[in-house]
């Protein structure tokens, strides 16, 4: 389907933005842990004194919190790169409709809408698709009143209704586009795991 093709697409523009984030969450974390042992390595030689085990004790501590402070920098960097893919795939959907594929892609969503409601009489959509949709429509009212990407809605008499719009199809997308991403990150990252000892 043309959605899929789009987001391959979108994955493929987006590797670049991962690796990019990868490195900086990779030298971020690194920034961290470097600190820590310093800190940790500081309050090691400052405990000299203190018994051996209250010494350990307190370097595991500081090693802990830099531990999670790493953990919290790496979310941090994939939830900002995820939300840096989502903003490309939106700008790219928000577009489509100047495309010269976009009436294919319409035509599926349409295709797609009446396999699962046959009985709609009315076709929903956004003004700037009402002439594309009058060409497609067959024996359905065209209805100008959404206001989208691009898409449709299909209505039928007795109050069943399919919404198949772009910004739809995203959102209900969302959760395996952010399984698919962090799969892609976990596997091609080529960033060093850091070791915090």
């Amino acid at each position: 389907m043309a959605l899929d093709d789009l987001l391959r697409a979108i994955e493929s523009e987006a590797r670049e933005e991962r690796l990019r984030a990868d490195r900086e969450r990779a030298a971020s974390a690194k920034a961290i842990v470097e600190a820590a042992r310093r800190e940790a390595a500081a309050l090691v030689e400052q405990l000299a004194m203190a018994p051996e085990a209250e010494s350990l004790a307190a370097a595991e501590r500081v090693r802990a919190l830099a531990r999670l402070q790493a953990a919290d920098a790496v979310r941090g960097a994939r939830e900002q790169a995820y939300a840096s893919l989502l903003g490309q795939v939106r700008d790219q959907l928000s577009a489509l409709r100047q495309s010269e594929r976009y009436p294919e892609v319409f035509r599926a969503l349409l295709d797609e809408s009446r396999a699962a409601l046959p009985e709609a009489d009315e076709l929903r959509v956004d003004r700037r698709d009402a002439e594309l949709a009058a060409s497609m429509a067959g024996d359905l009212r065209v209805v100008a009143v959404l206001d989208t990407w691009g898409g449709l809605e299909l209505a039928g008499d007795d109050g069943r209704t399919i919404r198949n719009t772009l910004e739809e199809r995203l959102a209900n997308a969302d959760l395996a586009l952010r399984e698919r991403f962090a799969r892609r990150l976990d596997q091609g990252s080529g960033a060093e795991a850091v070791e915090i000892s």
